[in-house]
């Protein structure tokens, strides 16, 4: 299987950037990606205050490993992009959470060193060890925009990007249109965990190594709205990436499945909303101002064809 190095990282989704690897529709690769901080944390001792600190010092955030290309993908055409296995912190055995005065004015800048033990992860406190589970997930994923490049620590409908969704993990499948030839697909910004919103402002950042299958679904291969989609065995959902207010993003996500709905399992927009209204969930991947995020879905149980 292919592989591509986490060395291979920047820090912008940019179709001008040549491929750092091109491989065929249905095929999987695997892709290590580097933390958010490129590297440089590696003890309690390395902290940034700010993150003009941060992009003073390293130049961006949220470093993306590729592009990879697809071949044969043309502007227009949907990308199927299914998370096979996430692998957290495969070589360092760790994650990291950095506390800032962002959070609240009275923190002092600190880093937080978090081991992955098995199928949990470490998070010292002052009372003792806290053991929470390990579940481990892509960060920041997306292809490029056919425009100017997007910071990869940014978001967009065309993108995706950083939207922080603890549901990009092993067996989702996300489906984005691709803007320019070849999809150039980039990832990173993985996690050994994540509450809902990110209320920390940072997760439990690692590195990770991503395998993963591309295959080219052509311009009409599913059901599409206007927004990236996070699919599973059990759910179908929406992701309404950033800029823009958390309860637009809320709205917009459902907006979208329930156009799914119709489209593709022949409800009318009406009972979509029903449904929605019944059974939907949001899932809020960030609060983390100017970026928020939101992952509208609903179970497939409730789309089947009555008996």
């Amino acid at each position: 299987m292919k592989r591509v190095d986490r060395a291979r990282t920047s820090f912008y989704f940019d179709a001008t950037t040549e491929p750092v690897l091109t491989v065929s529709s249905g095929e999987s690769v695997i892709v290590e990606t580097q933390d958010a901080h490129s590297g440089t944390i590696r003890s309690s001792d390395d902290v940034y205050s700010t993150f003009e600190d941060v992009m003073e010092k390293i130049g961006g955030a949220n470093p993306v490993t590729g592009p990879v290309a697809i071949e044969a993908v043309a502007p227009g055409d949907l990308v199927s992009i299914e998370i096979l296995d996430v692998v957290g912190a495969p070589e360092t055995g760790y994650g990291y959470m950095n506390t800032t005065p962002t959070l609240h004015p009275d923190f002092e800048p600190e880093t937080t060193i978090c081991s992955r033990v098995g199928d949990q992860v470490e998070i010292p406190t002052h009372r003792g060890s806290v053991f929470v589970p390990y579940r481990p997930f892509i960060g920041t994923l997306g292809l490029a925009p056919g425009g100017d490049p997007l910071l990869s620590f940014s978001q967009s409908i065309e993108v995706m990007g950083n939207v922080d969704l603890p549901d990009l993990t092993t067996g989702a499948e996300v489906v984005i249109r691709a803007s320019v030839a070849g999809g150039l697909l980039s990832l990173g910004d993985a996690h050994l965990a994540q509450g809902d919103a990110e209320i920390h402002r940072s997760a439990i950042e690692t590195t990770a190594d991503v395998t993963l299958r591309v295959t080219n679904l052509g311009h009409d291969g599913v059901a599409y709205g206007d927004l990236p989609q996070i699919n599973t065995e059990a759910e179908i959902g929406s992701v309404a990436p950033g800029p823009g207010h958390l309860e637009d993003l809320v709205r917009a996500a459902y907006d979208d499945l329930a156009i799914r709905m119709r489209d593709g399992h022949g409800f009318t927009l009406q009972e979509a909303y029903r449904l929605l209204g019944a059974v939907g969930t949001i899932r809020v991947g960030q609060v983390v101002p100017p970026v928020y995020s939101a992952l509208a879905k609903i179970e497939r149980r409730y789309l089947e064809e009555p008996k």
